[in-house]
């Protein structure tokens, strides 16, 4: 019988590049503009600068850290940028894999074409193809195993996302089907992560970590390292161990690997708040009622309450957050930034607005309510929406309900939201503001013109700027 982890080898090796539809093409594209300011954005944090203090000491390359001037050999850039890109939990997700794909993907591939012969050979669509595939993979693995394979605690975009990163680079490299089927066991061996890490500098490390895996896996397969196929649904594997009762439905998911494309049936959320986006429903009604109660002031608020489906509030265990980390994973001062200020930024994210003692106060008198859901195999069901309720000083009360948040699948960022997005991302850290328009310009037209580039240099090129 052909194993789960050979049926995606062969998928990876064989579908044709002319395969993907034109709408995939563009997701894609956005994909990698989104992931990139979100790598430029979080150049500057603290996760990425321990990353590099990290691996600096390992040996020297040619892979850049983007927005930092740093050069690292293949892997380490991968990590360091996967933990850019994840920093601020501001990329973009599936709500099948319950993970973050580009903030894994992306680096992973920037690394692979910077650092290697091929940076000279890869075409702007085998780019956009090798995401693709890639992507199609964690899509299927999430439909395999979740929501089991997630509420036991494993973090998808470590355990799935590393799975991916593989493949799409297998797929870039152009290996054989026996080269990648190696390179995907040894992936399942190497993969890991904890949603106990989430609020901590472990979450947007695990993306780092799994970029990096995809690429010493596809290595290790194109150097001639062999390892058991049945590593993902065998008697002892990814299924076995990692999926409740070892219920791992690959048969059903993989059947429609590539037909449809899981970006054309699922869509490809992105993300416009930074923050755990099992938050985000409650900021979109925060802000709504913002606007609603024309509030000026934390100190107008008496208190609020918000209702969330129990297995989410399960990823939000933080009050009144310590750190710009825990903030990241607070129901409650995410909805006190958006009800107080209107906003919910990167800035909303950091020591300084975590001294504000009006926020601080309000996040106090934030209460979370934990709910039921309807249909706990749903990830996010628009059929069972969050609720925010605010009652004022003056005693008034307002109440709103959301279904999807802003960026979910079925309410899309629109194109001028996504690049505003970018932009932002961009500027916010370079203390240059005309720098900072001169490489989004590069960038942008760059990624614009990807799938028509006959090679890699105007992206490199526009990300050296």
């Amino acid at each position: 019988m052909t194993t789960a982890i050979e049926r995606l080898a062969q998928f990876a090796t064989t579908v044709p590049v002319a395969s993907h539809p034109e709408a995939a093409i563009a997701t894609a594209k956005r994909a990698f503009l989104d992931t990139i300011g979100c790598m430029l954005l979080g150049a500057s944090s603290k996760v990425t600068e321990v990353a590099i203090r990290a691996a600096e000491g390992w040996g020297t390359g040619k892979a850049p850290v983007y927005g930092t001037g740093k050069r690292l050999p293949a892997p380490w850039a991968a990590m360091a940028n996967g933990a850019s890109a994840h920093a601020f939990d501001l990329d973009d997700y599936t709500l099948q894999a319950n993970d973050h794909p580009s903030a894994v993907l992306v680096p992973a591939l920037l690394a692979a074409v910077t650092d290697r012969p091929m940076s000279g050979q890869a075409t702007g669509r085998a780019l956009l193809d090798a995401y693709l595939v890639g992507l199609e993979a964690i899509f299927r693995l999430g439909e395999a195993v979740n929501m089991g394979h997630y509420n036991r605690g494993w973090h998808t975009t470590s355990t799935l996302g590393s799975i991916g990163a593989s493949i799409a680079i297998a797929r870039l490299m152009r290996l054989d089907a026996r080269q990648t089927a190696a390179a995907v066991s040894l992936t399942t061996s190497l993969a890991a992560g904890y949603v106990s890490q989430f609020g901590t500098m472990g979450k947007p490390l695990h993306a780092g970590f799994s970029a990096k895996t995809g690429l010493l896996a596809a290595g290790l397969g194109r150097a001639g390292a062999t390892a058991y196929a049945g590593a993902l649904d065998g008697p002892v594997s990814f299924a076995s161990l990692l999926v409740p009762d070892g219920a791992a439905a690959f048969d059903r998911a993989f059947a429609k690997l590539g037909a449809p494309w899981g970006t054309e049936e699922f869509g490809l959320g992105a993300k416009l708040y930074p923050s755990c986006g099992y938050t985000h429903r409650g900021i979109d009604g925060a802000l709504e009622l913002h606007e609603r109660l024309g509030l000026s002031s934390a100190n107008e608020i008496a208190r609020a309450t918000i209702s969330l489906p129990d297995f989410h509030l399960a990823i939000l265990p933080f009050g009144v957050p310590r750190d710009p980390t825990e903030a990241l994973f607070s129901m409650p001062w995410c909805a006190a930034v958006a009800l107080a200020t209107g906003s919910c930024t990167s800035e909303d994210f950091t020591p300084a607005a975590l001294a504000r003692q009006d926020l601080l106060a309000l996040t106090g008198r934030i209460s979370v309510e934990a709910r039921r859901p309807l249909r706990p195999e749903i990830n996010v069901d628009p059929e069972d929406p969050d609720r925010v309720t605010v009652i004022l000083q003056d005693g008034r009360r307002a109440e709103t309900r959301v279904a999807r948040w802003t960026g979910a699948p079925g309410r899309e960022m629109s194109e001028a939201q996504l690049r505003a997005k970018f932009r932002d991302c961009c500027n916010r850290h370079d203390p240059d503001p005309t720098r900072a328009a001169a490489r989004a310009d590069a960038i942008e037209a760059a990624i614009d013109g990807l799938d028509h580039a006959p090679s890699l240099d105007a992206l490199t090129a526009s990300l050296a700027h």
